[in-house]
């Protein structure tokens, strides 16, 4: 954790501030790897570091070697004299996270020391999107456990069962099988219903035909991200049609992703595929997305993003194509970046 904070420290450094108080318990645990992390971390330039907490978790906290201070009071007021107390001058703050009433709060007892609060957007969240090896291990692990959840969904699957009974199974299974919580609750659409991409479930029953898949597992924090479609019986021509159009368009995607490319040029290669077959109309969402923590997070693989690439990176692969009041198919795959061509981690998983 210590290269972690090192690493945090440069990049507090080259915004010419002399700390950055976290809000985000995602980032709190990357950096410090306390996972109940329910506070603000205050990070300075001289390495010290700082934990504002509930008193129901300073016990825990301060196992740790950082200073614990638990709420006693107003909590955004002490994390106001600290800063004061500790002399620091310019600190940032993590924009996309602070709620604005907390801001205006600690901003209001800074400014009166003429103490600088400074916007940050995503300090760390660049950190986090080059994995370590041990975060590739965890992540692998993950995924395993959401491979077997979709082997266990092909197993269950009865036409008299409806998406909200298989949402509730394929949950229990993520969750014995991983780490008690879940990356994102499971999307069981059946029928018409996969053509809404974020629709979760409802009392339609599966019966014979498609249904499509999306879920994670969730192992020592980090998550796993997989679509599937399954169908059973004969599949319609259209529906073999689309199906086999979103599958070359994420081996296409797939082929472009290395180091040194461009986000966009990932999303580029499937959306002209799909634009040339006729249904550029019908792919509505980015092509993928970094995942590790959080189970979306930089980079975005979309049209507008000229992030480049880099060794270490994990991203979701997941073109779709939703016709409406008919069907709609994703397919999503995990991919890591290397230098030369791509790593599919999730394999051949189709049915």
């Amino acid at each position: 954790m210590k290269d972690r904070i090192r690493s945090c420290l440069k990049e507090i450094k080259k915004e010419h501030l002399d700390g950055l108080l976290l809000s985000n318990p995602v980032n709190i645990t990357y950096l410090t790897g306390f996972r109940e992390a329910q506070g603000y971390l205050l990070l300075t330039c001289n390495q010290k570091l700082v934990y504002f907490t509930h008193p129901l978790y300073c016990a825990e906290a301060r196992r740790l070697p950082w200073e614990v201070v638990p709420r006693n009071g107003n909590i955004l007021i002490l994390i106001a004299k600290k800063i004061s107390n500790l002399k620091l001058k310019k600190i940032g703050f993590e924009s996309k996270h602070l709620p604005y009433l907390e801001y205006r709060k600690i901003n209001e007892h800074l400014l009166a020391k003429n103490i600088e609060f400074k916007v940050t957007s995503d300090l760390v969240a660049r950190l986090r999107t080059i994995k370590e090896r041990g975060e590739i291990a965890l992540i692998k692990k993950s995924l395993k456990i959401t491979q077997e959840a979709l082997e266990f969904t092909s197993q269950i699957h009865d036409k008299s069962m409806t998406e909200k009974q298989m949402r509730i199974e394929i949950e229990k299974f993520l969750k014995l099988k991983g780490d008690n919580e879940i990356a994102f609750g499971p999307i069981v659409a059946a029928g018409k219903n996969s053509a809404l991409p974020h629709y979760l479930c409802g009392n339609k029953r599966l019966n014979k035909g498609l249904v499509l898949v999306d879920l994670g597992s969730k192992y020592q924090g980090y998550c796993a991200d997989l679509t599937r479609v399954f169908f059973w019986g004969k599949m319609p021509n259209l529906m073999r049609k689309i199906y086999d159009i979103v599958r070359k368009a994420q081996e296409l995607s797939i082929k472009k992703i290395r180091a040194g490319a461009k986000a966009n040029e990932i999303d580029r290669a499937a959306r002209n595929y799909i634009a040339k077959k006729g249904f550029a109309k019908y792919f509505i969402h980015n092509t993928g997305h970094g995942l590790g923590l959080e189970v979306h997070e930089p980079p975005y693989l979309n049209s507008k993003n000229e992030t480049r690439l880099k060794e270490g990176m994990v991203l979701t692969v997941e073109p779709g194509i939703y016709l409406p009041g008919k069907f709609g198919i994703r397919i999503e795959d995990m991919v890591l970046v290397k230098k030369g061509n791509a790593e599919v981690l999730s394999g051949d998983t189709y049915w």
